[in-house]
């Protein structure tokens, strides 16, 4: 599960190790709501987000199979994609940094407009390292947008310590106290970024995730209702539970 393989064609990306220069030269611009550091710490951001693409609701009926809207419903919203990196932990505690796609809806329609729900996602297992949810070109990630964010979800979506940008060299594979603590990290990272593209958030916050990332959706939502934080609903998909 989690496979990746390209499903638009957008053009090219722009991220990983190379885009981190950059992303935090955009920082210096972005809106005084940010709150990002290079401290590393779990939860901090490390720059601003940095935008890659945008599909208007034509433009994403446009590029991806029909058969991916007979599923998910015709898009309401024009989706960013933005990618992000954040300071969290390895599996032994170990202090490092992951990568994570970050897709705001925006447009006229009610469902794009106002404070909106988040929605933490975690993803199936990939032995791809460059796996990126911020990129549509990526199946999952597409797939998620056109569910979620494209009907009006901010969807906060890491890649997990270990892939792609991430300077941790292995990845702590379903292990449940570190993953919960990955998740949550990007989402607090991503919620210091969200004034700086815009997004606006509601109370509302649900947890879902496939296959490996079932089993790490359930964790995160675990850790977060014994942390006290409201979670609005979780579903997950054939989970390693």
């Amino acid at each position: 599960s989690g496979d990746s393989h390209e499903l638009l064609e957008i053009g090219p990306e722009r991220h990983g190790r190379s885009g981190t220069a950059g992303a935090c030269g955009g920082g210096d611009s972005a809106s005084e709501g940010s709150n990002f550091d290079l401290s590393g710490a779990p939860g901090s951001l490390l720059a601003n987000p940095t935008a890659l693409t945008s599909l208007t609701p034509q433009a994403f009926q446009a590029a991806a199979p029909a058969t991916l809207f007979q599923v998910a419903g015709v898009p309401r919203c024009t989706v960013t994609f933005n990618y992000f990196q954040y300071g969290t932990v390895g599996g032994a505690g170990e202090k490092t940094t992951a990568s994570s796609g970050l897709m705001v809806p925006s447009g006229s329609d009610p469902a794009c407009t106002g404070p909106r729900p988040v929605l933490l996602y975690a993803h199936g297992t990939s032995v791809d390292k460059n796996k990126n949810m911020a990129s549509p070109q990526d199946s999952e990630a597409a797939l998620v947008a056109a569910l979620y964010a494209a009907q009006g979800y901010i969807v906060v979506a890491p890649n997990f310590a270990g892939y792609e940008a991430s300077t941790q060299p292995y990845h702590p594979y379903l292990n449940l106290e570190q993953q919960a603590k990955d998740v949550i990290d990007a989402l607090s990272a991503a919620r210091k970024g969200f004034a700086a593209v815009g997004a606006s958030a509601s109370s509302k916050l649900f947890v879902s995730g496939y296959s490996a990332g079932g089993f790490v959706s359930m964790a995160a939502q675990r850790a977060l209702q014994l942390a006290g934080t409201p979670v609005t609903a979780g579903a997950r998909l054939s989970g390693s539970y």
